[in-house]
């Protein structure tokens, strides 16, 4: 089974250069692959109770039990998850996979069987452990949303209704005939689910225009074991909460989202672009303060600090222009490191930055036609045993230096306590007029204990950026990886959420772990 990102037939342009840059920082000292990003599967057993359990529902042709489709759905895409594959060892399998429609989900749910625990299924890219079998049941079943993939489009209202299992490039393929956009671009894009946006409340590379997917959303239906639920679709409304108030973000703890009701704009006909340079992280955090709190909103702007920067600039391609280009870049910050942001957006004065060297338009260009491509240098890390993982959050602009600072330091000791070399790089991405996201991440390289040092790392990072003010999550949700911070952070809210739980699934069947 081809276990990396993206399919086995594609691969992204990785420069020689940042291999190299990495691998000098951090090991190994030899160039050579330990990891062919594929998982040897073997047959594992089937269980007839349980494929009597799940026919009283679910036609035979929609259960699988074939060994790679049930370790496929058993691991996400975060550093663990890649771990675990690499080494061989420490996946908890589902004992099936079910593709079912919607009248078979809500059958499923209705039996409230103890014996099994089940987790939907999107795209499975979450880095979070979100699709992770707790092992806490007799059987645990992936329940994949593939066949909720319908969308109607009525442009007469701007609102689409949808299946939770449409991934990104279909709904934006249906809107394009009527010159329209949902806005929800993340890096995910192309593998990610409509369920699996709901399940995180994620946002994409435009949430400056267009919000995080709460913000599109004018309501969900949700299958859960005490029933159906269901917004009515109007676009506001005062009268308590809403069920999409709840579903967003539970990540499929209450109920299997299946459907949504979304409204969509006109797609910009035309975008500028434009690139500065600043000399500090810090600087460029102060201009996007400013440019936020004044009313200026970009589509995108996305700022790097300076380690993000540099590895930025040494993964360019390498042609005459891009050489041209870090000359420049060079000469005008005079060979000191600097912060680079990206702006893009249909309007020219929103893109307009003060404290920073303008670089043209060329970076920007560049970044957004690449910028679902990072993932594929993660796979050439990973095969050479280097871990890549990602931690995200979001704080009030007076608390994004404190949080940007101290985590770095944070990973520094960390690292330096474990005996292992590593990197650590930010960007600040998905602003608001109060603040915004800062997303980081980080490389090391280690021969052994990968896992035991990933979850430690992990861990002090949380503990710092939720001690300093920062959100648990922005955008990737919790999973299981960071379940475990919950109660900490929520307070009293916590015990509301289990109450919630308790209403929806009172057998704990949907993914148990993430709220106990």
């Amino acid at each position: 089974m081809y276990a990396l990102w993206g399919k086995e037939t594609e691969s992204g342009e990785v420069s020689r250069n940042l291999l190299n840059f990495i691998r000098g920082k951090i090991g190994p000292e030899k160039d050579e692959l330990i990891w062919p990003g594929r998982s040897t599967v073997p047959d594992l057993p089937v269980h007839d109770e349980l494929r009597e359990l799940l026919l009283q529902c679910i036609q035979s042709p929609s259960i699988s039990f074939n060994s790679s489709d049930r370790l496929r759905h058993s691991v996400g895409m975060g550093g663990l998850d890649y771990i675990k594959l690499m080494e061989g060892k420490g996946v908890r399998v589902v004992d099936a996979v079910v593709y079912p429609t919607e009248e078979e989900i809500r059958c499923l749910l209705s039996k409230k069987d103890e014996r099994i625990e089940i987790i939907p299924y999107g795209g499975g890219t979450t880095v979070t452990g979100g699709i992770s079998s707790s092992g806490s049941r007799k059987y645990a079943v992936s329940l994949d949303t593939a066949k909720l993939d319908f969308i109607r489009i009525d442009p007469t209202n701007n609102v689409i209704e949808a299946g939770a299992g449409l991934r990104g490039p279909k709904i934006e393929e249906e809107l394009q005939k009527y010159g329209l956009t949902l806005g929800n671009f993340p890096e995910s894009f192309h593998y990610s689910t409509l369920g699996g946006w709901i399940a995180t409340n994620a946002a994409g590379q435009e949430s400056n225009r267009y919000g995080k997917i709460k913000d599109m959303i004018i309501g969900v239906r949700m299958e859960s074991p005490t029933g159906t639920y269901q917004d009515r679709i109007v676009p506001g409304e005062s009268a308590f909460f809403k069920l999409s108030d709840i579903a967003v973000g539970s990540e499929g703890s209450f109920g299997v989202i299946t459907r949504a009701w979304l409204k969509v704009h006109k797609k910009p006909t035309r975008l500028f672009y434009r690139a500065y340079m600043f000399k500090s992280f810090e600087d460029g955090i102060e201009a996007l303060r400013k440019e936020f709190t004044e009313g200026r909103t970009p589509l995108i702007s996305r700022l790097s600090d300076e380690s993000e920067t540099e590895m930025s600039l040494l993964g360019a391609r390498d042609s005459l222009s891009s050489n041209l280009f870090k000359s420049y870049v060079a000469f005008r910050m005079h060979h000191l490191p600097g912060a680079i942001l990206i702006a893009v957006s249909e309007r020219k004065e929103d893109i307009k930055f003060e404290g920073g060297i303008g670089l043209g338009s060329l970076p920007s260009r560049y970044w957004y036609d690449e910028r679902y491509s990072r993932p594929f240098i993660y796979n050439e890390l990973l095969k050479r045993g280097i871990v890549a993982e990602t931690i995200e959050t979001s704080a009030l602009w007076e608390k994004l230096p404190v949080i940007f600072r101290s985590t770095k330091e944070k990973f520094d000791e960390t690292t330096h306590a474990l005996g292992v070399k590593g990197i650590i790089l930010c960007h600040s991405s998905h602003q608001y007029i109060a603040g915004s996201a800062l997303y980081f991440t980080f490389l090391f390289y280690a021969k052994e204990n990968r896992g035991e040092y990933l979850q430690k790392i992990r861990s002090e990072i949380m503990r710092n950026i939720i001690i300093e003010g920062g959100s648990i999550s922005h955008h990737h949700g919790i999973g299981n990886l960071q379940s475990q911070f919950l109660k900490e952070y929520k307070g009293n809210m916590f015990e509301l959420t289990k109450e919630i739980k308790d209403y929806f699934d009172p057998g704990k069947s949907l993914v148990p772990g993430i709220l106990d």
